[in-house]
């Protein structure tokens, strides 16, 4: 039986040896036990050692999710070398930016994508994934153990974030601190070898990559892969692939209960929603109940640099804290950190830092960025809250969403829970647009459910039932669903609604208000 160790490629081997015959991954009809996992990417990581690429080398992999992402995460990790996923959804010029910042070896390319070929140069070599692609590049290389072994200390893999706040920045993250995310993830959340879990977001983003398929991988469980979501794709996987937990932002949570075809679905399947990146409501944990009674709700925070989860609410907790993000995953500490960097009291609002063993190495080739983000061990996340005497921390606005109005700050959060309270909304988002008067007006962009109808004089009558005067939105804003900028991780991006906000009113276009 193979050693097992830190490494994805170890925890592959592992469980090749113990079940090979079992499912290791599915995606529309398509399976792959653990003993084909483990065979396939053999060969490739011996194929990118035929080719010269050596241990620490950058790989990078610029694919949608599929079978084929996931063969090659682990094969580049059997060669030993640092993968680097891409966000396939960015632009040429992007993709080239980061490209040239990872300083990648080599590139599998989807062929799909062939509007995102670097240009020459940019990369030693690119592959592209077809089958004679792949054919090609593996041919003569055998599906044996490459012999190699990374060190928990080395690189696995550089995850470039940025795509609500600005340039990416690629996050270091070495077998250890991914390891332990992984043993985070099962132990907290009582994951196990009998899971199937459903994998709706991209392969690239940190979330569906470090929460939901390597744990899966580790423990021996399966792993399905949506390779592109709808609503009417994800409910049907959970039905007929009798998948047992899901990640879901709460737009996609949304979506799901409030479809149709989910009622008339067999979910008994699904024992554990987790939810993460904006805000859910006691309302949207009701609708979630009402569609899969049994269901436990996990709903979680975290960040790419912190490897990625960092605090957990469990469903047993959740009347303890309900506004709360939950308290901290096991061997992780969190602390609240006053603008001095000095300790916060107990429920006094401040910057949120964390400390645990799967935070990021640092920042690749940016020394700069990651001592603005690291003070005496801690990671300073740039995002504002709340620890209770229990521990549980309440989570107010990343520190650049924060609205100042007269001298006084709003935390956007706080406005759009109450908003989303309305039985009429879907979405809500909270900015701070400039303001002669007030420095920013607090402004609400509102999306409401199908068939739902509420005007702009009675979104305000109900938010100023439960907040302060200087909270209340000051305009508000409702527009089709279509148009609320939305990620494919689920969250909203406020800057780019800022400026269309901003756009809309230079052009005369006025806006609604209260």
């Amino acid at each position: 039986m193979s050693k097992m160790g830190m490494t994805v490629a170890s925890h592959v081997a592992h469980n090749a040896a113990r079940f090979p015959g079992k499912t290791a991954l599915i995606q529309e009809g398509r399976s792959l036990s653990y003993a084909e996992l483990d065979a396939r990417s053999n060969r490739i990581a011996n194929a990118l050692i035929a080719r010269g690429v050596t241990p620490g080398d950058r790989v990078a992999l610029l694919m949608g999710s599929c079978i084929e992402w996931v063969i090659l995460y682990v094969a580049i990790g059997k060669a030993a070398c640092t993968v680097v996923p891409f966000n396939y959804r960015l632009t040429a010029r992007e993709i080239a930016v980061v490209l040239e910042d990872s300083q990648s070896r080599l590139l599998f390319l989807g062929a799909d994508l062939p509007h995102l070929t670097p240009p020459d140069g940019l990369v030693p070599e690119i592959v592209v994934t077809d089958d004679q692609g792949m054919e090609a590049f593996i041919a003569g290389a055998p599906d044996t153990p490459t012999g190699i072994d990374a060190a928990p200390s080395d690189i696995q893999a550089i995850l470039y974030t940025g795509g609500t706040t600005g340039r990416s920045k690629g996050a270091m993250l070495s077998h250890e601190n991914i390891f332990w995310n992984t043993i985070h993830e099962a132990l907290d959340t009582g994951m196990h070898e009998d899971d199937n879990t459903l994998l709706a977001t991209p392969l690239h983003h940190a979330a569906a990559l470090n929460c939901w398929l390597l744990p899966h991988l580790y423990l021996g469980a399966t792993a399905t892969i949506l390779p592109k979501y709808t609503t009417e794709a994800m409910i049907g996987a959970i039905e007929t692939y009798r998948c047992t937990n899901a990640f879901t932002p709460p737009s996609m949570a949304r979506d799901i209960f409030s479809h149709p075809l989910a009622a008339s679905s067999d979910l008994s399947s699904f024992a554990r929603w987790y939810v993460g990146g904006a805000n859910l409501s006691r309302k949207d944990r009701e609708a979630m109940h009402a569609l899969i009674p049994d269901v436990e709700i996990f709903y979680q925070y975290g960040l790419t640099e912190a490897g990625v989860i960092v605090t957990v609410l469990k469903e047993k907790d959740y009347e303890k804290a309900p506004a709360s993000i939950g308290r901290a995953f096991l061997n992780f500490d969190v602390r609240i950190l006053r603008e001095d960097l000095t300790p916060a009291d107990p429920n006094e609002v401040g910057e949120i830092v964390v400390r645990g063993p799967s935070v990021m190495q640092g920042y690749f080739n940016n020394p700069e960025a990651t001592a603005a983000v690291m003070h005496d061990g801690w990671l300073r996340t740039g995002d504002m809250g709340a620890m209770d005497e229990g521990g549980f921390v309440r989570f107010h606005d990343r520190l650049k969403d924060m609205v100042k109005t007269g001298g006084l700050n709003v935390y956007s959060q706080e406005v759009e829970q109450v908003l989303l309270r309305h039985p009429a909304v879907r979405e809500a988002a909270i900015i701070g647009l400039p303001s002669d008067a007030w420095g920013e007006e607090v402004t609400a962009v509102i999306v409401l459910h199908d068939g739902a109808n509420a005007d702009v004089a009675e979104l305000v009558s109900f938010a100023k039932q439960e907040l302060a005067g200087y909270k209340v939105p000051k305009q508000v804003h409702v527009v089709p669903y279509d148009n609320m900028p939305i990620n494919y991780s689920g969250k909203i991006i406020k800057r780019e609604l800022r400026q269309k906000l901003l756009d809309a009113a230079a052009g005369g276009q006025g806006r609604s208000a209260s």
